[in-house]
């Protein structure tokens, strides 16, 4: 079997790679299992590897680093890898031009993302490769699309949730459309394709009613939308008496992003896998339950679970890892917030639920002080650099995780993880804590330039 191999540096750079991704493949609808965040990232990085291949061939290939290009993740530890090609050879999807409607000429068809994968070692370079193929019948549509909508992958990077990626990449395909809306249906139709979970597993049916799926999708996705990407969504309903029936949205295009982007997106955010195996959860485990589930539920639980250890007013936790996946099962832990913001802050973006922003901005801002204290970092002599190393390690790393301080004693600055944290707890030892007047700045500053 012939293989495909990536262009000449065999690099995909997740940061500024552009997806040409067919239409039947963006309103995929779940039939057999459940597409994730992290399934739909790395099929789309995985679309992007054999796009910008040179060679024809059957098979294409890329190199693991670059497939979680800018994670923690490094050749040795491929588990969430190996879980999700699982799910893309495995999970059943219905793809179609994009509406349930019927009409003559359309087509229909049923496939899983890819047909099989394969990870190999290069036994003299050590070098750990992907190797991955697409159905036969799908391929020329997902390689080579007439009709496609243009997707940016630093976008996908920074969006956390399932439903935010599947409408950003829906509304995408709309906004050079005249009208600038997206197409008109039922809203059990968009369900499925926006929660990523086929109807047979929805459970209870109370979650099914329309309020429920507003509530739980539909409001967060657009606010993830509107805060980290290019385009901003309204969400329209159509009522039949006093019930929603049909929903569309209208999208509009501005110049950049409300908040600014992390110059170095992840495709993992594996500090919550580490967060998970602080609180007892095993390892293996902890991957597992990542790479099933929605890493904004997985940030819910455990701020909950964590607050809750911490308490000195209510009993003892008896075992924080049940508490936690209770939670993470049942949905009940609450949103996660930031810092209390000023109402300045709030009347910038009032589109955007005001847990959502607070969330968001605090994340936003880090990222933007990691960057400052690198740079405040890379000016500074080697002697002071020894210093600083010295100091996080006697006054930060032995708070941290195991599979933290694992990360840092064999690779250093080198892991993405530890580089957050350290480049984290610089930024706080050098400035302090962010205050409310520091977060309504930084909001301001990029309300400015958008």
């Amino acid at each position: 079997m012939a293989t495909k191999r990536a262009k000449k540096t065999d690099v995909v750079s997740p940061s500024s790679a552009e997806l040409r991704k067919a239409v039947e493949a963006i309103a995929i609808q779940p039939k057999s299992g459940k597409i994730t965040l992290l399934t739909r990232k790395l099929f789309n990085v995985l679309l992007a590897v054999a796009q910008q291949a040179d060679e024809s061939g059957d098979t294409y290939r890329a190199l693991l680093s670059d497939i979680v290009a800018n994670s923690a993740f490094d050749s040795n530890d491929t588990a969430l890898v190996k879980e999700h090609l699982r799910r893309m050879v495995s999970v059943q999807v219905e793809w179609s031009t994009g509406t349930s409607s019927q009409k003559p000429g359309r087509k229909w068809g049923i496939s899983t993302l890819i047909a099989d994968a394969e990870i190999l070692e290069d036994p003299a370079t050590r070098r750990v490769w992907v190797e991955f193929s697409f159905a036969p019948k799908i391929k020329k549509k997902l390689l080579d699309p007439v009709q496609y909508a243009r997707l940016s992958l630093q976008f996908q990077s920074q969006l956390r949730s399932s439903a935010g990626l599947a409408l950003y990449e829906i509304c995408v395909r709309y906004l050079t459309n005249p009208s600038h809306l997206t197409m008109r249906e039922a809203w059990e139709w968009w369900r499925p394709i926006l929660s990523g979970t086929p109807d047979t597993e929805a459970g209870d049916e109370a979650k099914r009613e329309y309020k429920y799926f507003k509530r739980d999708y539909l409001r967060p996705a657009i606010a993830e939308v509107n805060a980290v990407t290019n385009i901003f969504v309204e969400l329209i309903e159509h009522r039949e008496g006093r019930r929603v029936a049909e929903i569309q949205f209208r999208v509009t295009e501005r110049k950049q992003p409300m908040l600014a982007l992390d110059e170095h997106p992840n495709v993992f955010d594996s500090t919550l896998v580490d967060r998970m195996v602080k609180i007892g959860i095993p390892l293996k485990e902890a991957q597992t339950l990542y790479a099933d589930s929605e890493e904004n539920r997985i940030r819910a639980a455990l701020q909950m679970t964590e607050q809750r250890m911490r308490s000195t007013t209510l009993p003892p936790v008896r075992s924080a890892p049940a508490l936690f996946k209770d939670a993470l099962k049942k949905g009940y832990a609450p949103p996660v917030e930031a810092l209390p913001l000023a109402d300045g802050v709030k009347g910038i973006a009032a589109a955007v639920p005001a847990d959502d922003l607070k969330a968001r901005l605090l994340g936003e801002y880090s990222a933007y002080r990691r960057k400052e204290a690198r740079a405040l970092y890379d000016e500074q002599g080697e002697s002071e650099r020894d210093l600083a190393r010295q100091s996080f390690e006697e006054d930060e790393l032995p708070s941290l995780g195991a599979h933290m301080r694992d990360d840092w004693r064999r690779r250093g600055l080198d892991s993405k993880l530890a580089e957050t944290a350290f480049f984290d707890w610089l930024a706080r030892k050098t400035w302090g804590d962010p205050t409310d007047g520091d977060l309504l700045a930084f909001t301001l500053s990029q309300s400015r330039a958008a």
